[in-house]
């Protein structure tokens, strides 16, 4: 029976809980999680404050669920060392730099400047904040263009499109959903890989960047099917554990930009998509020969393969097999 992980265990995923009438200490929270700032309140009865966040981090992507009621804030912030972005549920609220002035109601999202200050004007509102390391943005704006990882800028905090800003709002609840709402103190591996690419992907394809105007590279032209070769027994020996794209291709002695194209020339693929085909066939085995009184679920089978979705899982399962998962039959 072939093992999910053969030498990784789950991750820790970090919960804080703040319920609280001391805007304050909701102040020094935001500061510690999100965005240094300085914050002035005006507040009529301070008996009518409400405030509530959860936040919830692993080691490469956080998520929170922010309320405030009965005070109004206006806040001075400093630039952001990461993509930093939220989508508002409830209220209303105004954020500006030197270029830019953005208000905001329900549905909207923003993404907070990481190259110049702004200021925020906000009152009773509800909204979900994530959070994804520049560096793994980076990795994946080198991986889609050939640019350097290093150049990836945003340039604006609104949005390209009212339909790029839905579907980043519901990327948004559904990690919320899988981090925060769920309040896990553990994720498998893969899934946390699979929740942090999803993050950089919505943050790329929704908010202004340098990806959007760079001029791609030519093609790498050929590449040996031997370096293919390399890149696919990497990928097949190592499959358990949340390896990046940038581990392959340095065991195939390539470019992130060449290994990307061979895939596609050989596979119709990209790398990650040939991994999760490898993943897929290794839940199938997984669950074809588990004991039928092992317990073993298709969806805690599908966790541990990287699906934080069983629907999603269900629907590649059955394109590839005919038949939806299941544990295997009893004898």
């Amino acid at each position: 029976m072939t093992k999910p992980h053969s030498d990784d265990s789950n991750l820790p995923v970090a919960q804080t809980e703040l319920v609280t009438q001391d805007m304050d200490l909701l102040s020094e929270l935001s500061r510690q999680v999100y965005v240094e700032h300085t914050a002035r309140f005006r507040c009529a009865d301070p008996h009518l404050v409400d405030g509530r966040m959860n936040w919830a981090v692993t080691e490469s992507v956080a998520a929170g669920l922010v309320r405030y009621a009965g005070f109004v804030c206006q806040a001075e912030m400093e630039p952001v060392d990461m993509p930093n972005a939220a989508v508002l549920k409830q209220g209303v609220g105004e954020i500006s730099n030197a270029d830019e002035e953005l208000r905001y109601g329900p549905g909207c999202a923003f993404l907070l400047p990481a190259d110049r200050p702004s200021a925020t004007l906000v009152g009773a509102v509800a909204m979900a904040t994530l959070q994804v390391p520049l560096t793994v943005a980076g990795a994946l704006a080198e991986e889609w263009t050939g640019m350097p990882a290093a150049d990836l800028r945003f340039a604006a905090m609104a949005p390209v499109s009212a339909a790029r800003q839905g579907t980043f709002g519901r990327t948004v609840d559904f990690i919320c959903d899988q981090l925060v709402t769920s309040a896990v103190t553990e994720i498998e591996p893969l899934l946390a890989q699979e929740l942090t690419r999803l993050a950089a992907v919505a943050m790329l394809e929704t908010f202004p960047n340098t990806t959007m105007t760079a001029g791609y590279l030519p093609s790498p032209g050929w590449v040996a099917s031997a370096t293919v070769d390399r890149a696919t027994e990497f990928i097949d020996a190592h499959a358990g554990r949340p390896i990046t794209v940038e581990e392959v291709a340095a065991w195939a002695d390539v470019t992130v930009f060449a290994l990307r194209y061979s895939f596609q020339q050989h596979f119709g693929t990209t790398p990650e998509g040939y991994l999760r085909r490898i993943r897929l066939e290794r839940a199938h085995q997984e669950l074809s020969n588990a004991d039928p009184t092992s317990g073993i679920t298709a969806a805690g089978v599908a966790r541990r393969w990287g699906w934080a979705s069983l629907s999603q899982f269900n629907i590649a399962y059955l394109r590839r097999f005919g038949k939806l998962p299941s544990r295997a039959p009893q004898n």
